[in-house]
């Protein structure tokens, strides 16, 4: 799953490390300040996830947590939106973030095809 937020960009996936099925999930990230927030959110429910740098992999930090704690991340984001549009929140903290998802917007208009195919049967 990929999460695109006013605080960061994250790749979600099952930790095909984690000890027993569905115990721990994988948070990839791009940019290392975007997973030290959501390290900061888990420090304030329990102990800190380190992050860990992977400079030859195609997201260079990691780190792993619970799935509660990523569903109760989550459902703060959710509950702390106050905004209308959030690709002008995001400019509004981070211009030069704010051109890199706009071009990510772009691209994925194109998913409007799959949706005309799916009205014309």
């Amino acid at each position: 799953m990929w999460l695109v937020t006013t605080d960061g960009f994250l790749s979600v996936a099952q930790n095909l490390d984690s000890i027993g099925a569905g115990v721990t999930i994988l948070v990839r990230g791009r940019v290392r300040a975007d997973l030290e927030h959501l390290a900061d959110f888990v420090a304030r429910h329990g102990s800190r996830p380190a992050v860990t740098e992977t400079p030859l992999s195609d997201y260079g930090y990691r780190l792993t947590t619970s799935r509660e704690m990523f569903a109760s991340y989550l459902t703060e984001q959710v509950g702390a939106l106050n905004y209308p549009n959030f690709k002008n929140e995001v400019a509004l903290a981070d211009p030069r973030r704010a051109r890199i998802y706009a071009r990510v917007w772009e691209v994925l208009r194109d998913l409007r095809e799959l949706g005309a195919k799916e009205t014309r049967g």
